[in-house]
């Protein structure tokens, strides 16, 4: 028992919702299937009592005001629609309407085993042209309802069959069609808490080192030992070490807020191309370092309906990145154009494409599809020397995704390029 229930808690939600919504409407059908079988029979011996007890009453109210060819008009009709025995005698007990014989034909398919498999009313009755009243005697046969319970029984295997068969595709329909979007919903939550574990995990990992290590200079400096009597060097090891941690700080505050103000996008229209001009002049100096050659391919007045702070940050990041990871003597290449896609026949979609790509470079291929993960890095020391915290491309791909652009890192034969669609 055990073993089943750690399988059920273990079991994917859309085959909870699934399981459970058979069983639910598979009960249900058979729950319906018992209450006609056994409130059916009694429910309707109620009914078909009540129905004649109320037409009789009715019968003799009215009779009173006709005469008795009225009177054996609507008894006749009555036992059409009711299916019931009448007869109607005197007060000498002489058969007026119905006759004996003639009703013991009419009814010897009811075989009356016991009073129970009928129902008898008798009453007196009064006409227009009569003093004395009449006896009017009903037999109502209640048999009829117990052999249709019995067809009810012989059916019960092809009603359960049909019950399972509209169970399972009415809980396909419903697992499928009506939850999925909840269940999308749950299992973004998940991935997105799973995502937040592993990034304070490793927040607390990337502040440990810095700490770790300018404590460890404090200390060596008020105690003088060692090397660590070089104050003003270790001093300024110390400051460097709060300038990274400052710079880790600070990244980490622009990843959380663009987590948690993501749909909070101001946008507008920007044109994309004077801000690619304007990103590559502020790194002119970084550039002019590396002896990075330049060359842009930018189309005039493209423009583009983003957040501006944000998507600058973002392309500057890549820029800067694209300048500091390629040696000294190669080319950083810009693209922006549009292309048309077609969506039809008739209609075609206008997309903008940018492409950032460095020279003298590639990336692994195992390493591609991890890249925009927080604190990756290729480079496994970790060293600030070799490069940053790995939050910048990670930083980059948040943004993009809040906007909903297609973006991507990809080698070429001596390059690698980061392209992006608007």
């Amino acid at each position: 028992m055990r073993k089943i229930f750690d399988k059920w808690e273990n079991l994917n939600i859309k085959y909870k919702l699934f399981s459970i919504t058979t069983i639910l409407l598979v009960a249900l059908a058979i729950i319906i299937y018992l209450i006609l079988y056994f409130l059916l029979p009694s429910y309707y011996h109620k009914y078909k009592i009540d129905l004649l007890e109320r037409s009789s009453k009715s019968l003799a109210e009215t009779a009173i005001h006709y005469d008795t060819d009225f009177l054996e008009e609507r008894l006749y009709y009555m036992g059409k629609d009711q299916n019931l025995a009448i007869i109607l005698k005197n007060q000498n007990g002489k058969i007026i309407y119905g006759n004996n014989e003639v009703i013991f034909l009419r009814y010897n398919k009811y075989i009356l085993s016991s009073k129970k498999d009928e129902y008898i009313l008798t009453m007196p009755i009064y006409t227009k042209d009569s003093m004395s009243p009449y006896t009017l005697e009903i037999i109502m046969p209640l048999q009829p309802i117990d052999e249709a319970s019995d067809v009810i029984r012989n059916l019960m295997p092809y009603i359960i069959g049909v019950a399972i068969l509209i169970g399972i595709i009415g809980a396909y329909i419903y697992s499928n069609v009506i939850t999925k979007p909840l269940i999308d919903i749950i299992e973004s939550e998940r991935e997105a808490e799973n995502r937040r574990k592993d990034f304070v995990a490793t927040i607390s990992h990337e502040l440990k080192t810095p700490i770790t290590i300018i404590s460890g200079q404090l200390e060596g400096m008020m105690y003088n030992i060692g090397k660590y009597k070089d104050r003003d060097a270790y001093l300024k090891k110390s400051y460097d070490c709060t300038q990274e941690l400052k710079e880790l700080v600070n990244e980490m505050i622009e990843v959380s807020k663009c987590e948690i103000l993501e749909k909070d996008l101001d946008l507008s229209k920007v044109n994309l191309s004077e801000l690619l001009h304007k990103l590559v002049k502020r790194q002119l100096f970084l550039i002019e370092e590396n002896n990075i050659k330049t060359d842009l391919k930018i189309q005039d007045n493209i423009f583009i309906e983003c957040d501006e702070e944000r998507i600058t940050k973002a392309i500057n990041n890549i820029i800067n990145n694209a300048i500091k990871y390629s040696p000294k003597g190669e080319s950083l290449i810009i693209r922006l154009y549009t292309k048309q896609n077609k969506v039809n026949k008739r209609n075609s979609l206008r997309k903008v494409c940018l492409e950032i790509e460095n020279t003298g470079v590639k990336i692994e291929e195992k390493y591609l599809e991890e890249i925009f993960k927080p604190f990756f890095r290729v480079e496994k020391s970790r060293s600030r020397k070799t490069g940053g915290s790995g939050l910048g491309l990670y930083l980059v791909s948040q943004i993009f995704n809040s906007h909903g652009f297609y973006h991507d890192l990809k080698n070429k034969e001596n390059s690698v390029v980061f392209y992006a669609e608007f």
